[in-house]
């Protein structure tokens, strides 16, 4: 089995993921179970990605996948903002997150393209 724990892109992803959990539990109750959950969905999602992507041989498949994700993810960001579930500036770390994530998938991508 390969080894992820590693990886500076898993170790992003879950530092984003703890973070999201933490911001959940502060959700009000019409939002923790809905759009909460869903955010929490889409890290855990991304961080299955990162694993599976970790142990195959063709790997862009799964970044393409986890690229979505990360877009996704974004998504659901704003959805929380513009509802004042989440602050400007939470929004504005999460983003600078996922953009950090978005270019270690650009070199993961890129390093995987040159070793097929």
């Amino acid at each position: 089995m390969a080894r992820y724990e590693h990886i500076a892109i898993f170790q992003s992803a879950y530092i984003l993921t703890l973070e999201i959990y933490r911001s959940v539990s502060n959700f009000k109750k019409e939002h923790k179970y809905t759009l909460g959950e869903k955010l929490k969905l889409i890290c855990h999602g991304m961080l299955d990605l990162i694993m599976i992507a970790n142990s195959e041989k063709n790997k862009n498949e799964y970044l393409r996948k986890l690229e979505y994700k990360t877009e996704t993810l974004r998504i659901y960001l704003r959805l929380a903002f513009d509802l004042k579930i989440i602050s400007a500036g939470y929004l504005e770390k999460t983003n600078k997150q996922l953009e950090e994530i978005k270019k270690q998938i650009g070199g993961w991508q890129k390093w995987a393209s040159g070793s097929n």
